[in-house]
């Protein structure tokens, strides 16, 4: 081979290189716009109720993701509570979820940081389970004795799951424990309650979740999914769910499977409410009743 093939064909592999998502992932015209009306929606859920004020919020880098500090003027006390957001792993900002996680701050009483992770179909899998295995590893290095928690809900109580596995894999300290809020956990959309269920949730349904987990990870579908991962140990888990959501089914398998390996696993079903309800009313008397919930499992844990 000549100098110059030998140029040519190195540059030509570098040029592929650089572009690994745009060769991996070619996204439809309509499906963009599609997605970026959902996104629109979702954003406007954020206004339903207005964010607790008294509670700092401040933007930072962390890892190089782009993630945001509730109250971490309480860092001090050594807890951290990491959250991660749900929406089908391509909706939800911090626009959608200020009001919700501050509201969580005040009542929990500590630091939360949120992590606005890369979204699909641009970004999909692993993209966002890597970036939160990312900033937890950081922030595992930076507060090497702080008590960690996470709290995931829809599809963050996913990405919750994968982080176990993925610092059991990476050898790197586990989450003190875990809060999942009505988590998305089996990607086959294959429950039972996703059809008995659906009548009385008007939120989610079969059909959409699995447009969206095939947008996620339409070539590592197995691998991506939450309920196809082993585990032999786990930290402590609460899972809350609704009766009346597709989802809940989710929930209790996943306790089925965590408790034998965790005898502090805990399940609470909450009547009537539909998925992740505290998103939608803060106030009511069930998302009262979910956060003193949490607060009392984490405080145990």
């Amino acid at each position: 081979m000549t100098d110059s093939k030998l140029t040519s064909y190195v540059l030509t592999g570098i040029l592929y290189l650089l572009q690994p998502e745009a060769n991996a992932q070619k996204i439809a015209d309509s499906t963009m716009v599609k997605i970026n009306k959902e996104r629109a929606f979702y954003e406007t859920l954020g206004k339903v109720y207005p964010p607790d004020t008294s509670i700092t919020i401040a933007e930072s880098s962390i890892a190089g993701i782009k993630s945001y500090w509730f109250n971490q003027k309480m860092i001090e006390q050594k807890r951290i509570i990491i959250y991660l957001h749900g929406g089908v792993y391509a909706l939800g900002s911090i626009n959608s979820y200020k009001p919700m996680v501050s509201h969580l701050a005040g009542a929990l009483n500590l630091p939360i940081l949120f992590i606005e992770y890369s979204l699909a179909p641009e970004h999909p899998y692993p993209t966002a389970k890597n970036e939160v295995l990312k900033v937890y590893t950081e922030l595992r290095k930076k507060y090497p004795d702080f008590h960690i928690t996470i709290i995931g809900d829809s599809a963050g109580g996913g990405l919750s799951v994968t982080l176990v596995h993925d610092c059991i894999e990476s050898n790197v300290p586990l989450p003190n424990a875990l809060a999942l809020i009505s988590p998305w956990i089996d990607l086959k959309t294959s429950n039972n309650s996703y059809l008995i269920k659906q009548s009385v949730d008007p939120i989610l349904s079969k059909n959409m979740l699995h447009e969206h987990a095939e947008m996620y990870a339409h070539n590592d579908l197995k691998k991506a999914d939450p309920s196809e991962l082993k585990f032999k140990k786990f930290p402590p888990v609460f899972l809350l769910v609704g009766t009346d959501e597709v989802l809940n089914d989710d929930s209790k398998n996943f306790y089925k499977v965590i408790k034998p390996i965790q005898k502090n696993t805990k399940l609470k079903e909450y009547n009537g409410q539909k998925h992740v309800w505290l998103f939608s009313d803060i106030h009511s008397n069930e998302s009262i009743a979910a956060i003193k919930d949490i607060q009392d499992f984490l405080s145990a844990n």
